[in-house]
């Protein structure tokens, strides 16, 4: 949470830095370079922040993406204001897209100290290569050997590498997750076995939540007779945060293991559920 934070004030200063440069370049920016530099101020600054406040955010997709659709707005417009009205057009089209795609990626995700850093290093690298663009544009950047290595082509390598290094820790803490849950769920078991008394009365079906979805389609439960549903979320990386349902009245975030939801009065029927994404459904019959 705290990097998070952390990371949505770099992102704000250094795009503030951005559009002065712009200012103090604007005599000598062409329409072009200014357009592309306008387009990526407004989609990487609110990229960054969607993703960052969907992870702040984990409830709701709302927040992130209105938050973050604004500043990636303002962001492009006033970068691209002083080059010409098409530049601004154009930073503000791309703010709106980075603010929903970022937004939509940061509450898919969750938290994850992985994704904070590899956002803002691609956010780091891209910007300084449209600052380079900008200082290029304006003539007054400084001189490097053109068969030499410059620091864009390091800057990518650095990404890239950290990349791959992300993909790999996120496969190998997944596989993790994945061979200690038989074990989880073992003990899951005992803990439901020494749990019939406080659970007495109820009929318990159980639901397992995992990275593509519900283990089932479809729950059968008796009709007249009070019911829990536990939704056993086996692991982290899924982007089931939250199971609702509006012909129950279930707005229920899930944390990782059991997540007992209480049903009563349940007349014979079918009633929908769905993941807070709207991505995974599910149906419970009542007989």
């Amino acid at each position: 949470m705290l990097l998070a934070i952390l990371s949505m004030v770099m992102v704000v200063l250094f795009s503030a830095y951005m559009v002065l440069k712009t200012y103090k370049r604007k005599e000598k920016l062409t329409g072009m370079a200014g357009m592309m530099v306008a387009m990526t101020v407004g989609m990487m600054s609110s990229l960054a922040l969607g993703v960052q406040l969907g992870i702040v955010f984990q409830h709701d997709l709302t927040i992130p993406s209105i938050i973050a659709i604004l500043f990636g707005l303002g962001a492009g417009y006033f970068t691209g204001k002083p080059v010409s009205l098409l530049a601004s057009l154009d930073g503000m089209l791309a703010g709106i897209m980075g603010g929903m795609m970022g937004a939509m990626l940061g509450v898919m995700i969750g938290p994850s100290y992985i994704v904070v850093l590899f956002v803002d290093i691609l956010f780091i690298f891209i910007l300084s290569v449209a600052l380079q663009l900008a200082d290029q544009e304006a003539e007054n950047s400084q001189k490097t050997n053109k068969s030499g290595i410059g620091m864009p082509f390091i800057g990518g390598i650095l990404t890239v590498a950290f990349g791959i290094v992300a993909v790999g820790a996120t496969i190998f803490f997944q596989y993790q997750e994945n061979q200690t849950s038989v074990v989880n769920s073992q003990e899951s078991q005992i803990e439901k076995h020494n749990s019939l008394q406080e659970n007495s009365g109820y009929q318990i079906v159980s639901l397992d939540v995992k990275s593509d979805g519900f283990s089932q389609e479809n729950i059968e439960v008796k009709a007249g007779i009070p019911t829990k549903i536990n939704f056993i979320k086996q692991t982290s990386y899924t982007c089931i945060r939250s199971v609702q349902s509006k012909e129950l009245g279930i707005d229920v975030y899930l944390e990782k293991g059991d997540n007992f939801i209480t049903l009563n009065d349940l007349k014979p029927g079918t009633y929908k559920f769905n993941c807070g994404m709207y991505m995974y459904h599910g149906t419970i019959t009542v007989i």
